[in-house]
């Protein structure tokens, strides 16, 4: 009988005998109130600092890429949705300026892939500031495959009106 049988044996035979009934906390969540990992010195300021509402700056850092994804997502959907309206003006035929329509589609296109570049290059950096401090390589991020990100824009969004003015 190996270890693990062993330790499952004597807490079946404990259970069978009811030495688990009326313990404190029966039935309830356990409360696991320290970290295991944590160094035991550093123990009582990181509570005074996470009591306060502070953590760890690497935690911090996670928050402001999650959020810089986050508002990558709505520059994407707003033009995705601004584009599909104007579409569907072209296709109900309640245009009368189309080239006018196509050119500012193309700039509001262009103008939102810069936002995205620009937004993908400063959450790269987050990135790799963050993947240098964690601590731990659970934790650390994939940087955004800016690249490949690009194409799948403008696969999405092919230009309307040919070749970019820029």
């Amino acid at each position: 009988m190996n270890l693990r049988s062993l330790v499952e044996h004597r807490i079946e035979e404990a259970r069978n005998k009811g030495k688990f009934k009326n313990l404190k906390g029966e039935g309830a969540p356990q409360q696991m109130e320290e970290n295991p990992y944590e160094d035991p010195e550093m123990r009582v300021a990181h509570k005074i600092l996470s009591n306060a509402g502070f953590c760890p700056p690497w935690i911090e850092l996670t928050k402001e890429i999650d959020a810089d994804e986050a508002r990558a997502l709505r520059i994407w959907d707003e033009y995705r949705a601004h584009r599909r309206r104007q579409m569907d003006a072209i296709h109900r035929g309640a245009v009368t300026h189309f080239a006018e329509l196509i050119a500012d589609l193309d700039g509001k296109r262009d103008r939102a892939l810069g936002r995205l570049e620009t937004l993908w290059l400063e959450t790269n950096k987050k990135i790799n500031y963050l993947n240098a401090t964690v601590p731990s390589d659970s934790v650390k991020r994939i940087p955004i495959a800016i690249p490949r990100q690009r194409q799948r824009f403008e696969r999405e969004f092919p230009r309307l009106g040919g070749v970019a003015s820029s």
